[in-house]
Parts: structure tokens; C-alpha cells; sequence
């Protein structure tokens, strides 16, 4: 299990991420800017190939919005540490090995799980705006292709948008709100930027899980490795329905 009381582990986060609360707020912000550019230019690029458009614009706009968090996070704090992956938290768990692939279990489990009941609420009840968006089929790359698709939405979305999100966000609030707050505060804002009406409340319930696991294991490969999971997973789902 993770070792030492949280209060001190606050104490050394505060000590190695030199961001502030500001700073964030300014990255959010320039996110914002980055994924409309990213889509933007993945539009402008996509009809190149107009039998794979959708797909390569996917791919491309993901890569680019990869790029621009890498960019945010080092010019925006990340720089300024002596301790650059640690603060981020891309080090090795506190926790013991099998004890963090059980946490990363849970907490993948509970994201799933909440992603399925809240699929039925909203069919049941019918509330069409609030549904869930599906990938579409035609973002996939066909064939051989496929592992294109998979590397950008089942590799580098997690990868990126944990470094942002658990990594950057949550990392900066820790020593400064405490563990709850900052849990809380940095899924609202990872729900929130999805920018989809329909995914707010799910991916809510999974930043929950994710923030969760982090300050648990004290690392944000879990992090990644349960998110990858998670997009794995309705990736090949929707594969297997082609």
C-alpha cells in the first residue's frame, strides 16, 4: 500500500511542483485554443485523402493536441522544476507493483461501470441530448490501418491527456487545496473540456476514479495504463462491430 499520511505527501508534492494555481488556469486556458487549432487543422488536412478522411483526422488531431499539452505543461511549470518527471509523477508507484495493478483494476472497473449505468439512465429515459457519443466507424483506419487508430486513441489520448490532467492540474492543486478538493476539481475540468454534453457526467465519474488512483498509488503510470484500458477496450468494442 501506498506509504506515509498524506499531509506529508503533500508537503513534498508542494516542494517539487513549482506551478501555481494561476498557471494552470492559464494552460486550461490555452487548451481550449490548442484542441480547436489541432481540429482545425486536421480538417484543412484531411480532404487530401478523402477515403480515409475522417481517419486521418483523428489521427492528425490528436498528435497535434499530444504536441501542444507537451508544450503547455513544460513552458507553463513543469520547466521550472528540478525534478521534471517526478513532478508530473512518472516515477515508479509508492504503492507495491501488484498492489497498484489491483488499484488500476479498481479504478478502471468503476469507470466502466459508471460509463454503462449511465448509458442505461440516459436510454431509459430517453434523453437523447445527454446520450453518449459512439466513435464513429469511419474514424477508424480499415485493415492493417487499424493500429494507427489504436496508437493514437489507446495510447497517445491517455498518455497525453494524463500528463495534462493528473500530471499537470491535479499534481499543481495537490499541495495546495489538499486531496479531495483536488480530485474533484481537476475531474470537473477534465469532464468539462471534453466539450460534449453527453460525456460530461461519465467522464466526470472517471476523473474521480483517475484522480483517486493517483494520490493512491503516488504515480501516473496507472493513470495511464487505466485510461488506455478504458479506450482500448470501446475501441476494439466498435472494431468488433464493423
Amino acid at each position: 500500500m501506498a506509504d506515509g499520511d498524506p499531509g506529508r505527501r503533500d508537503s513534498e508534492t508542494r516542494a517539487i511542483v513549482p506551478w501555481t494555481v494561476g498557471q494552470i488556469g492559464i494552460a486550461l486556458f490555452l487548451f481550449v485554443a490548442v484542441l480547436f487549432a489541432a481540429a482545425f487543422i486536421a480538417r484543412a488536412i484531411g480532404p487530401i485523402y478523402p477515403k480515409y478522411e475522417p481517419a486521418l483526422e483523428t489521427w492528425i488531431a490528436v498528435h497535434l493536441l499530444a504536441a501542444g499539452i507537451a508544450l503547455l505543461v513544460w513552458f507553463m511549470g513543469v520547466r521550472q522544476s528540478p525534478f521534471p518527471l517526478r513532478a508530473l509523477g512518472l516515477i515508479r508507484p509508492t504503492a507495491s507493483l501488484p498492489w497498484s495493478a489491483l488499484l488500476t483494476l479498481a479504478a478502471l472497473g468503476f469507470s466502466m461501470l459508471a460509463t454503462f449505468f449511465y448509458g442505461l439512465i440516459v436510454e431509459s429515459l430517453d434523453l437523447e441530448a445527454l446520450r453518449p457519443p459512439e466513435i464513429r466507424t469511419d474514424a477508424i483506419f480499415p485493415g492493417i490501418g487499424f493500429l494507427l487508430t489504436f496508437q493514437a486513441l489507446a495510447v497517445v489520448t491517455p498518455l497525453s491527456e494524463e500528463v495534462l490532467f493528473r500530471g499537470f492540474v491535479l499534481r499543481g492543486l495537490l499541495g495546495r487545496i489538499g486531496a479531495g478538493p483536488a480530485i474533484v476539481s481537476t475531474a470537473l475540468v477534465f469532464s468539462a473540456l471534453h466539450l460534449d454534453a453527453g460525456t460530461i457526467i461519465p467522464i466526470f465519474f472517471t476523473g474521480l476514479a483517475l484522480g483517486w488512483l493517483n494520490v493512491k498509488t503516488g504515480s501516473l503510470w496507472p493513470c495511464i495504463a487505466a485510461h488506455a484500458g478504458q479506450n482500448a477496450i470501446a475501441l476494439l468494442a466498435v472494431r468488433g462491430g464493423l
